[in-house]
């Protein structure tokens, strides 16, 4: 029996599209191995930045030394931005040319979702929003969305396979619309499937966020009290270099009705050294970071992609001084990430504990994104428990389970 491997580079989606393409193997026959010596090892790839580019050039001449004898390929978003490669590396861009160089047959669906406790479902595909740093449009195209009856009968198919909780993603998930039917009906309709427990949707862009899905989300106990936006700078002169079509006014207004929700969760992106960017655009986005109710930050230093309007923008913040601002905010968000944490301390919270141990520790997942790390056995894990909170850190919070609270 031929045998396969797969790594996964960049997004939830990239993730959902991995899980695809193992389903893809797994109906036609094939060994699904994870650090075994394999017939072909599959990479899936991010080209978002710089860095996701070069982090998978090291590990693809890695895998040529450790396994001369695998036949490795290269697909996703870098293998379709022209990369130049050493070595015997194969570059099939697409899931579609992957089933036909392999003679695959086409899975309808996934039925997992490999060492995770909740399963990703892709829902819609593509931007054309060509903000000015961004390559993702050049490599994805245009908007798909998902046929509302295929999603329906993934998500049914992961119950029947034992998941509870599901995270709807895309590649800009605010525009799904198929026939009508837009991210917000898709949403209700699947909380009628008999087994859900809860949805959760990634990151999404804040002018995506209207109205009636806030409200929908503040109102539904089902939904994940954690939301994770692209706002990507606090200065209004930024945000319109990137062409971002908001402002920061736009920004607070979104993130003080979210903040309306109880218990939730807010997450950002932000973009650090964008062209452009001097010290007064720099105090204006941590002033705004540092008074919004955000619980954290992720932090991506701004990297030049071919391609891109950004890409020949002039006055660039030296990399010294990028890496200095990007500290700063890094800090900021450890610290606003722990004052969030600190808020539930003595509470019992309901987890998915996950598959994995943290040293000694099982790992659960509150409805709001807090990792909690508590005693428990290994038949815990994949199940619900509830845990009081008992200890938070800056580098952790621990908690112990509530008996008899699991299912």
């Amino acid at each position: 029996m031929n045998s396969v491997q797969f790594i996964t580079f960049g997004c939830r989606q990239n993730q959902y599209d991995t899980e695809r393409l193992r389903e893809d193997f797994r109906l036609s026959g094939w060994s699904l191995l994870t650090k075994e010596d394999s017939d072909c090892i599959i990479v899936n790839t991010c080209s978002v930045t710089g860095s996701a580019e070069r982090q998978a050039r090291n590990l693809l001449h890695r895998l040529q030394r450790e396994h001369p004898r695998a036949r490795i390929i290269i697909t996703g978003c870098y293998a379709r931005n022209k990369p130049k490669l050493k070595g015997p590396i194969e570059i099939v861009p697409h899931r579609e040319d992957i089933i036909r160089e392999f003679g695959l047959k086409k899975s309808e669906y996934i039925k997992r979702f490999t060492n995770h406790t909740k399963a990703f479902i892709g829902v819609q595909d593509g931007c054309d929003r060509f903000c000015s740093y961004c390559i993702v449009p050049y490599l994805r195209g245009e908007p798909r969305s998902r046929p509302k009856e295929e999603i329906e009968k993934e998500i049914m198919a992961l119950v029947s396979s034992g998941y509870r909780v599901f995270i709807l993603t895309g590649i800009n998930i605010g525009r799904y619309n198929y026939h009508g039917t837009n991210l917000l009906a898709l949403v209700q309709s699947l909380l009628e499937i008999e087994g859900v427990r809860l949805i959760g949707i990634s990151s999404i862009e804040p002018d995506m966020l209207t109205p009636s899905l806030m409200d929908f989300i503040r109102d539904e106990k089902r939904f994940l009290r954690w939301l994770h936006i692209s706002l990507q700078s606090g200065s209004d002169k930024i945000l319109k270099l990137m062409g971002r079509g908001y402002t920061t006014k736009n920004e607070e207004e979104i993130i003080a009705r979210l903040e309306e929700i109880n218990d939730i969760c807010i997450g950002a992106d932000v973009i650090c050294g964008f062209p452009g960017e001097g010290e007064k655009e720099f105090e204006e986005t941590e002033k705004l970071l540092y008074k919004l109710p955000i619980s954290y930050f992720h932090v991506f230093r701004f990297s030049p992609r071919r391609g891109t309007t950004a890409y020949s923008m002039k006055d660039r913040p030296k990399s010294a001084l990028v890496k200095d601002r990007s500290r700063q905010l890094l800090s900021m968000s450890r610290e606003k990430f722990y004052r969030f944490r600190k808020k539930f301390e003595t509470r019992e919270m309901e987890v998915l504990v996950e598959n994995k141990r943290r040293k000694e520790h099982l790992v659960g997942v509150t409805r709001n994104y807090i990792k909690v790390l508590f005693n428990g056995d290994d038949s815990l894990m994949g199940k619900f428990a509830k845990v009081r909170i008992e200890n938070v850190g800056e580098e952790g919070t621990y908690g112990q389970r509530v008996e008899g609270s699991s299912e």
